[in-house]
């Protein structure tokens, strides 16, 4: 009889231990998965600021471009100051519209640049030819077309790259 009795209590002793343990196993399940899922939940914040910051700079570039071309516009009106007003304005804008579209290539890929680095070259050729015209005194008619030629890529780009206000990668 006391050998049956230590028999049971043995046998209640290892049931509990295994209950025991089995509890625990669980416990650390449903930690594990209460832990994935803020880790998860945290994921998708990210992913959606990190959206949320490259649609702002592409808004911001946008805005600088569209304000570039029609700053340019302006160039035709009679009472214009070209030389000290417009194309100031007009760098001020292109530069920061390149630093915005350097931002968007390094951060998300070069899909994401707006301006590649021959449309880049022929606006700062076209500001170039400006310069040269004014110092040498010279028509800037040429330096115009030129820049004109650029605005219109510029506009060409802006119309076909943005998309309800948002820059969509090249494919």
């Amino acid at each position: 009889m006391k050998q049956k009795l230590a028999a049971l209590r043995d046998y209640v002793l290892v049931e509990k231990h295994r209950r025991a343990l089995e509890c625990a196993a669980l416990g650390v399940i449903v930690a594990l998965i209460v832990a994935l899922c803020i880790t998860s939940n945290a994921r998708a914040n990210m992913h959606r600021e990190y959206a949320a910051v490259r649609d702002r700079a592409g808004a911001n570039l946008y805005s600088n471009l569209n304000l570039m071309t029609q700053t340019f516009d302006m160039v035709d009106v009679s009472t214009a100051d070209v030389q000290n007003a417009i194309l100031p304005q007009m760098k001020e804008l292109f530069h920061a519209a390149v630093a915005l579209n350097q931002l968007l290539s390094q951060a998300y890929s070069s899909r994401y640049a707006l301006l590649s680095d021959a449309d880049i070259a022929s606006v700062e050729s076209a500001f170039d030819a400006y310069d040269e015209a004014y110092r040498t005194e010279s028509s800037t008619d040429l330096a115009r077309s030129n820049m004109q030629a650029c605005m219109s890529r510029v506009r060409e780009l802006l119309s076909t790259r943005y998309v309800s206000g948002v820059l969509k990668p090249t494919r």
